[in-house]
């Protein structure tokens, strides 16, 4: 009699225990018998995303199959949850797929009956999934390239890998790791990255992706800076005494790498700059075919690797020397049937003078120029009485630059009667 007791209660605790570890999983608590047969002798085989069972079938014809219970790591309430129904009580073997890597799951079984009665559960089975592959071993930055950085790994050895997953971030901003690049092949051992800024340093870091869509953690970090731009030339200077050029001259960038400079120009100070020239010397001398003309400057360098120093915002201005000034006729008068003119330069940049007479003869203006004429005075002898002549004088510096003509005087020998 005590033993039926005794044996009554250990059911009825068996059957709370057996309800609380199954409470929630269904709307309604389980019903569970302790007269059906239990799942004995349970087996796993894993991997990283999978768990493999074997267990004793139970051809009993009181069941129908199997129940499978699991609890994930971290679960929230620490319950068991079904996760598989197995509907044939001759079936002996369940895998349970998409689990996470390197992870313990808690695993029960149950059969069950037509009815909706299960089984006590049986003991709980521990497993642990296969870890997921360590990323790359090896992963070097090589820096100091224009406007690129190149990484290289050592080729991961799991013939499971696909490819790898290229993740970047910059140091001193807020560290967000940023997917730039997948490379296919397990095989393939390198990623060059151009999209980058000079004088930023970045940090990469690599995942290898399996066949199956799993993706690693990250390899170890590496960080890389890329290529400084060069310094620009300093000290330029534009001359603005100079006939129809002007004369560029800097000192050179303190970048040992710089092959050349690049000149800009504009004949506006704040916009509207365009390449003008490149030269590997420290000078260059702009042709202009104007006088007094004006433009500004800006030169660059640019190294071996192509690249190009900032351009200064501050330009120089350079001009062309102005024309001379046209001088001044301050006498005109004829004697003994000969022309004289006199005059004061326009400026002290005066080196000779050209005198431009002009007459007209019917309905056609002739004109002449005596040129080469040193010093302030002009005498005509070729002046034909009854013609009124008009003289213009131009001014001529030392090279060669010439004056807009003086203002006209007329002369005139009347004919005698």
């Amino acid at each position: 009699m005590r033993y039926w007791i005794r044996a009554l209660c250990f059911g009825a605790l068996m059957m709370i225990a057996s309800g609380c570890a199954q409470k929630g999983v269904t709307p309604e608590v389980p019903k569970v018998r302790s007269d059906l047969p239990k799942v004995e002798s349970i087996k796993t085989l894993s991997d990283m995303t999978s768990v493999g069972f074997e267990w004793k079938m139970i051809p009993s014809s009181r069941i129908e199959g199997y129940l499978l219970y699991r609890l994930d790591p971290g679960s929230s309430d620490g319950k068991l949850k079904r996760v598989a129904t197995i509907v044939d009580r001759y079936s002996s073997h369940y895998v349970d797929e998409n689990l996470q890597p390197g992870s313990l799951y808690v695993y029960q079984m149950a059969t069950y009956t037509k009815e909706g009665f299960e089984s006590l559960q049986s003991k709980p089975v521990r497993v642990k999934t296969a870890p997921m592959v360590a990323s790359v071993s090896f992963l070097r930055a090589i820096a100091n390239l224009p406007k690129r950085i190149k990484l290289i790994w050592r080729p991961h050895q799991d013939m499971r890998v696909k490819g790898y997953i290229i993740e970047r971030t910059t140091v001193g901003k807020p560290q967000k790791w940023e997917e730039i690049a997948v490379v296919n092949n397990r095989l393939s051992a390198e990623y060059i990255d151009k999209e980058i800024k000079p004088e930023e340093v970045y940090v990469y870091r690599v995942r290898v992706k399996l066949c199956n869509g799993l993706v690693s953690g990250p390899s170890t970090a590496v960080k890389a800076i890329t290529k400084a731009l060069p310094k620009p030339p300093s000290a330029l200077h534009a001359t603005q005494d100079l006939p129809r050029k002007i004369h560029l001259e800097w000192q050179p960038s303190p970048t040992p790498d710089v092959v050349y400079y690049k000149v800009y120009r504009s004949p506006f100070a704040n916009a509207f700059y365009s390449y003008r020239a490149k030269t590997d010397r420290t000078y260059f001398d702009d042709k202009i075919d104007d006088d007094g003309k004006v433009y500004y400057y800006k030169v660059s360098a640019v190294d071996k690797d192509g690249l190009e120093s900032p351009i200064p915002e501050v330009p120089v201005m350079g001009g062309t020397l102005a024309k001379p000034s046209a001088p001044t006729i301050t006498a005109a008068k004829t004697a003994f049937n000969q022309g004289i003119i006199l005059w004061e330069p326009g400026d002290d940049r005066a080196d000779r003078y050209d005198v431009i007479r002009s007459h007209w003869e019917g309905l056609t203006r002739q004109e002449r120029t005596f040129a080469n004429i040193y010093g302030n005075k002009f005498v005509d002898k070729f002046m034909k009485p009854g013609v009124k002549y008009t003289y213009r004088v131009v001014e001529i510096d030392r090279n060669g630059l010439r004056s807009e003509p003086s203002e006209p005087v007329d002369l005139y020998i009347e004919t005698k009667q």
